[in-house]
């Protein structure tokens, strides 16, 4: 265990961002607050669920109600493969390819990625600043907007906004005009919430409801998403064991000198015990022995 020692964040502030925004993404993820990330990251995907267009695909494609963890693993591996070595790496554009090519086989609104693609960008800000050891500075905020938009602009994703500042304003637009109810918002977050179960051993998983539905912190959109929050007196355990790991986390970093990317919880998917194949990450239905575009199968990788 180590004490927290903020030396490599430090040197990351007299970068310029627009040319090094990968490396400090890269560090906030691997080394700096790894858990945060990637618990936003999983939130972030809930919050599309109140956004009734964006549900009712997913409803339709049952891959959240049949396959939650799958879909889970797949997002965060599919992320990985894109941002570790940047969209721009070979690593990173391959995937880049999969992902457009299995996007490719559905109808889905220019907006809708757009608010998809912002999510990934304020959710992280948004959590540090309720759940973190501290909240992300104005620098590294425009470097997790860099890195994003350089994934949208990978993905052919249209009018991504020229500044952090208006995309975030462009993101409070939509969810003003499009966050509502609808039975399928509902359906498809009861998948997540039980795929999300099925990462931990039996006698965790009841924990695991109240314990997302306290962390998402969104009145709103429990209200989009048809879920009760947890009592109040539920609630205020969980938020008070938050409060004692941010106090902790001030002081102690495990990850301070080991790379999460690296690490057993790093690599570990649940869905692929032994390690995934880029091929298989995606529908079961589309990428199994499919070589039609899927540039993975095509190329053997």
């Amino acid at each position: 265990m180590c004490l927290r020692n903020n030396t490599e964040l430090e040197k990351l502030s007299h970068l310029r961002v627009e040319e090094h925004y990968q490396q400090m993404v890269k560090y906030l993820a691997n080394h700096d607050a790894p858990l945060d990330y990637l618990i936003s990251g999983e939130l972030a995907q809930i919050q599309t669920f109140g956004i009734p267009s964006i549900s009712k695909l997913l409803q339709r494609t049952k891959q959240y109600q049949q396959d939650g963890l799958k879909r889970l693993d797949d997002t965060r591996a599919i992320l990985t493969e894109c941002m570790t070595d940047s969209v721009q790496s070979s690593r990173g554009q391959h995937m880049v390819k999969h992902l457009n090519w299995i996007h490719s086989h559905y109808e889905i609104s220019n907006d809708d990625y757009l608010y998809t693609l912002a999510l990934f960008i304020v959710e992280p800000a948004r959590w540090m600043e309720a759940f973190g050891y501290r909240p992300l500075t104005d620098r590294e905020k425009y470097a997790g907007y860099l890195a994003f938009k350089s994934l949208g602009q990978a993905m052919k994703i249209k009018d991504i906004p020229e500044s952090r500042d208006e995309f975030v304003s462009w993101y409070e637009s939509y969810r003003l005009q499009h966050l509502t109810y609808h039975p399928d918002n509902k359906i498809v977050t009861d998948g997540l919430i039980n795929g999300m179960k099925e990462m931990f051993p039996f006698f965790i998983k009841p924990l695991v409801r109240p314990v997302i539905l306290t962390l998402i912190n969104d009145p709103e959109l429990l209200l989009a998403t048809g879920q009760v929050a947890p009592s109040k007196f539920v609630q205020k355990i969980i938020k008070g064991f938050m409060r004692v790991r941010k106090l902790t986390q001030q002081v102690i970093n495990p990850w301070q000198k080991q790379s999460f990317e690296t690490s057993y919880l790093g690599q570990h998917y649940k869905s692929y015990p032994t390690g995934y194949q880029n091929s298989v990450l995606g529908p079961k239905r589309m990428v199994k022995n499919s070589t039609g575009g899927c540039p993975f199968h095509a190329s053997n990788l």
